[in-house]
């Protein structure tokens, strides 16, 4: 009965780890439908570097009557434009820098549909806040803060009323001046304060909000007022905050030019490291079922399951990026994995090979396993963190695909090749060489001595014994 529950389970995790792979590798069209299928390997996301992208060109000028140095502008600015596009878009790779004395560079991976966010950080809008709302007889309200003032802005989402807030960050100078608005309100007992779009007049009022309402060093837009704006279109509201983040950069930019940008490393290299990696696997699973046998074959069907969890764990979350730096991290982890079976196999080895039985040796292998697993894949994760947290952002990639893979390996190690070892033994329990077990060669001569089973039961045991000891003795 065991047996054949065995078998079971082994048809239907082989017949799930070839669907596995199968979805991992093979687009194809969606059925009554006109979708495509990417496969998990497909909608990972690329680098630039390997996938490409697009770049868009803006000319930077001075606004208005500026005296300021443009190029030490810009320079300021390039931070304040990368934490916009980091903290409002879900574009993993992209970079910000100056291009000549007045040009500056926005490059963003992946074939994405860029072409509103260009518009929007081109119509860049200037805002002003108050405590006193503009009217006909209030023509020049005191203005507190300014574009000047903001650090960066975002999105936020107002669950209790359903729409969508602007958050806004100040700068020091900028923490100062809402101090003091917040100080100006609470002696004139004003309750309220205004923002403005542009100008101070009341047609471009953008939001009223109230004074108990701020905490800290930031400013929440919770609602809209007379302009077009709509709190509850996420467009709109991405489409203000890029035009805010823009107005606040001390100077105006247009578009002069967009284009795509084929991958920095050629077009076909994601193919070429496709090619090696796929050899490499073939070559590792080869090496372990030769090396192995029986305990291989466990082992290869674990790490297949292992890879199919990676690929898709990779196209799942979103913050991950395949580029050059994470290529070497997926090889690190597999390579991890490997090991971590064969640390499992080596154990299961030598417990055998002290003269326990086939079931007892896959216990005992396993438990003494644990710990050697757990503490090398600990480490390898803080390690792993440190450079995700300090180190550039060229060797984040290698971080992420490390952590998640160190992750998957442990999982695959400590649970599915546990699992399959479990399930293999009621197919094989007494036929050791199928599995690459040997005796010790002491142990194996002193049972050809005496063929009865009890004596050769004490035999073992004191075998045992005098192999430990001679062990703790070197």
């Amino acid at each position: 009965m065991l047996k054949k529950y065995s078998i079971v389970n082994f048809v239907l995790l082989v017949i799930i780890a070839i669907l596995g792979v199968l979805l991992s590798v093979c687009p194809f069209n969606v059925p009554a439908s006109t979708d495509r299928y990417n496969g998990f390997i497909g909608a990972i996301q690329k680098g630039i570097d390997l996938g490409g992208g697009v770049s868009a060109i803006y000319q930077a000028e001075n606004s208005g009557n500026s005296s300021d140095n443009l190029q030490d502008l810009i320079d300021e600015s390039l931070s304040k434009l990368e934490s916009g596009i980091d903290r409002n878009t879900t574009y993993t790779e992209f970079y910000v820098t100056r291009q000549g004395e007045n040009k500056i560079r926005l490059e963003i991976s992946g074939a994405l549909d860029t072409d509103s966010l260009f518009t929007y950080l081109e119509d860049g809008k200037q805002i002003f806040i108050t405590n006193e709302e503009a009217s006909d007889t209030v023509t020049n309200p005191t203005v507190y803060i300014t574009s000047e003032d903001i650090q960066t802005a975002y999105i936020g989402y107002d669950y209790e009323n359903s729409n969508y807030t602007i958050i806004l960050n100040f700068t020091s100078q900028g923490r100062e001046h809402l101090q003091e608005l917040l100080h100006a309100s609470e002696d004139s007992g004003r309750t309220n304060s205004y923002v403005y779009l542009d100008e101070v007049n009341s047609d471009n009022l953008l939001s009223t909000v109230a004074i108990d309402t701020i905490t800290g060093n930031t400013f929440t837009l919770t609602s809209s007022n007379s302009t077009d704006y709509s709190s509850t279109d996420s467009n709109q509201t991405m489409m203000l905050v890029c035009s805010i983040i823009s107005g606040s950069l001390g100077y105006d930019i247009s578009l002069l030019e967009a284009s795509y940008i084929s991958p920095v490393l050629g077009q076909n290299t994601l193919l070429y490291i496709g090619i090696s990696f796929l050899i490499f696997i073939v070559l590792t699973l080869l090496y372990l079922i030769i090396k192995y046998k029986h305990l291989g074959l466990l082992g290869s069907l674990a790490l297949v399951f292992y890879l199919v969890l990676f690929v898709f764990f990779m196209q799942a979350i979103p913050f991950i990026i395949l580029n050059l730096s994470a290529v070497f991290g997926c090889i690190f982890a597999f390579v991890i994995a490997v090991i971590s079976n064969i640390i499992i196999f080596e154990k299961i080895k030598s417990e055998y090979a002290l003269g326990k039985k086939i079931h007892l040796s896959f216990k005992s292998g396993i438990k003494k396993s644990l710990w050697p697993i757990l503490d090398s894949h600990i480490i390898i994760i803080l390690a792993s963190s440190m450079i995700w947290i300090f180190a550039p952002s060229a060797l984040k990639g290698f971080a992420i695909a490390l952590i998640l893979g160190t992750l998957l390996s442990a999982f695959t190690s400590l649970v599915i090749t546990r699992y399959l070892l479990n399930i293999y033994l009621p197919l094989n329990s007494t036929k050791a060489k199928r599995l690459g077990l040997y005796r010790d060669k002491k142990l194996t001569k002193i049972e050809e001595v005496s063929p009865e089973n009890n004596t050769t039961q004490v035999a073992s045991q004191v075998t045992e014994t005098v192999v430990e000891g001679g062990n703790d003795h070197e």
